[in-house]
């Protein structure tokens, strides 16, 4: 019977005719993806979260207002000029350090601050001991340090990493030297503070706590980068070891810590550093407060529960560039995939639409709730939230045994003698990412396309040709002689997966037929539901509601997007059933991301789902 078939629709022509309209449809979508992305690569403004977040943080401290961050504003922790007075001078060195380390790494055209400038005037208030700030403080007690020393440590251990990084990109000699003078001040204090006694008081002082002190390693393994003086590396060695267990820490130093400690372990090669972090890390992750939104709360041993329990923007990043070092210097993808997981959802959505970073008050069992007073951090969040920014920006591509790695997906402009290519994403309902080669030699490269665990699938399409990839150590490896104007095309296929408060991950074919609580995660986002986007969902009585997931995840819908979002891909439309009544409606879920662009709402991320 199907012979017959065949031979009729062969006799009229049908085949042919069908054969030849799927080869139009095909060309006509290679054809769109074509242009797409000439009109992407031609156009001013990248369609990028990450470049997106970039611009509005750096816009924010270069041009934004209440506060100003003017060059006497950022100097007042370190000139103490009452004319100046504003919230956290006590920290003295701060946020100018914080602003040296974040500009050194970036170039903002018009910004109104000269790091020059700023560098050569924080110099000019350094006190005779080396320090920064208040030089009435005693540290040669132990028996008499209060808080406020901590407070000043701090400052001083973040000015000293500012400045490790500014001459880093400058060389300038006098900030190298205004540096070896406060570095000779924190290796005459550690001799105090390492004392038994300093560390039982200040172990569970919160921000002004014992984590103060221990996160000046990162600023002395710097200054032994430039120096080659290893009291400063040996002082290193000896601080880290000296961190408290999980407790009432500020999560910020803690994490801040363990960076300094990777950058001992890049210093040296001794594995004991690596290992201590690696361990470290994995109680982080473990602990009963970590993030299903994939980062920390400010401070640890946090329920959840009791009033004061938030984020924070400062240890959200600390808590991506670990992951970033930690997968440097191991290879493991899973930290790598942390830092992503991270950056896309918690820390981009720690980022308030004026661009600040900060905190949001967390509620266990639900997500995040508004504040009665934004917490717009900008003394701090804004300089660190942008550094963890500019640090996963640098490893979306890299280079690696004459292998040209795409780690993470997302806009970078790639450059080396061998091969100069462009990576952005294609908007639209489907996470779908263009590849093209710029210019090249007339010899083979190797392009290795990270396959990430949140994507079931990834089909690729070189100048409209289905292609193939050899899996190899997580990435999928193209090896070939490129031609300029080549353009791969790279398709993810975002998977489903539901978690519990207790852990427990589900993909959606293996998940019950209910689940009275679960995250839900789309590809790498978190989804969520606001009272800014969906307030009808939120509104009262709404703890008992029930979304219903299909059987098949081709039967979920994607609804139109937010006007100008870039995260389409990330959309889900599902039906649900309101607490108090018994109508079907409509939910739309997006990244928690999102929510950040808006004003400040309730941010869902716990829900009842049953399958149907």
């Amino acid at each position: 019977m199907l012979k017959k078939i065949l031979i009729a629709l062969l006799l009229t022509g049908n085949v042919q005719s069908i054969w030849s309209q799927s080869a139009a449809k095909i060309s006509n979508i290679n054809s769109n993806f074509n242009l797409a992305a000439t009109n992407i690569l031609e156009s001013k403004s990248i369609p990028d979260e990450l470049e997106t977040r970039i611009k509005m943080v750096t816009n924010r401290i270069a041009f934004g207002d209440e506060p100003r961050l003017t060059e006497d504003f950022l100097l007042a922790c370190v000139t103490l000029d009452p004319q100046f007075s504003r919230r956290f001078t006590e920290y003295s060195g701060d946020q100018c350090g914080r602003y040296l380390s974040a500009f050194s790494g970036i170039e903002v055209p018009g910004n109104p601050v000269n790091l020059k400038d700023l560098a050569a005037k924080i110099i000019m208030t350094q006190k005779a001991d080396g320090r920064f700030g208040n030089d009435q403080l005693n540290f040669e007690d132990p028996m008499k340090l209060e808080g406020i020393h901590m407070a000043l440590l701090w400052g001083n251990g973040r000015l000293l990493t500012g400045l490790m990084d500014y001459y880093a990109m400058s060389k300038d000699p006098a900030v190298l030297q205004s540096a070896i003078k406060l570095g000779n001040f924190m290796l005459k204090t550690s001799r105090i503070c390492s004392q038994e006694a300093v560390v039982e008081r200040f172990k569970t002082m919160g921000a002004m706590g014992f984590i103060c002190f221990t996160q000046i390693t990162d600023g002395l393994v710097k200054l032994y980068e430039h120096t080659s003086d290893k009291n400063y590396l040996q002082s290193a060695s000896t601080i880290y070891l000296l961190l408290p267990p999980l407790g009432n820490q500020h999560s910020h130093g803690f994490l801040n810590t363990l960076l300094g400690v990777m950058r001992l372990y890049q210093a040296t090669k001794e594995k004991k550093h690596l290992e201590y972090v690696e361990r470290i890390y994995q109680q982080v992750l473990d602990a009963p407060d970590f993030l299903i939104s994939g980062g920390v709360p400010e401070f640890f041993d946090a329920s959840g529960t009791s009033p004061g329990s938030r984020d924070e923007g400062c240890s959200e990043a600390d808590f991506i560039m670990v992951s970033l070092e930690l997968w440097k210097s191991t290879g493991k993808v899973k930290y790598l995939e942390n830092a992503e997981y991270c950056l896309y959802n918690e820390l981009m959505y720690n980022q308030f639409d004026s661009g600040d970073f900060g905190s949001h008050p967390i509620r266990k069992n639900f997500g995040f709730e508004v504040s009665t007073s934004a917490g717009r951090c900008w003394w701090c969040c804004d300089y660190h939230g942008l550094q963890a920014m500019l640090e996963a920006k640098k490893i979306i591509i890299t280079s690696e045994n004459e292998r040209k790695l795409v780690n993470l997906y997302a806009y970078s402009k790639y450059s080396d003698p061998d091969l100069v290519m462009t990576l952005f994403k294609i908007p639209g309902e489907r996470a779908t990412y263009a590849l093209r080669i710029d210019s090249c030699k007339n010899t083979s490269s190797a392009i290795a396309l990270r396959i990430p665990s949140w994507s079931k699938n990834i089909s690729l399409m070189l100048n409209g040709k289905m292609i193939k990839g050899k899996t190899e150590n997580g990435y999928l490896l193209l090896n070939q002689i490129w031609t300029k104007g080549d353009l791969l095309k790279i398709t993810l296929d975002y998977q489903l997966k539901l978690t519990t408060p207790d852990r427990h991950i589900y993909s959606l074919g293996e998940a019950p037929a209910a689940l009275k609580k679960a995250a839900l995660q789309y590809g790498p986002y978190l989804l969520s539901a606001d009272d800014g986007y969906s307030p009808s969902f939120l509104a009262e009585p709404s703890g008992k509601n029930v979304i219903y997931l299909p059987y098949n995840l081709n039967k979920i819908s994607t609804p139109g997007q937010l006007s100008g979002s870039t995260l389409k891909d990330g959309y889900l439309e599902l039906s649900y059933r309101h607490d108090g009544y018994y109508t079907i409606d409509k939910i739309t879920l997006r990244p928690m991301s999102e929510v950040s662009y808006g004003h400040p709402a309730n941010v869902q991320l716990w829900f009842n789902f049953e399958k149907k």
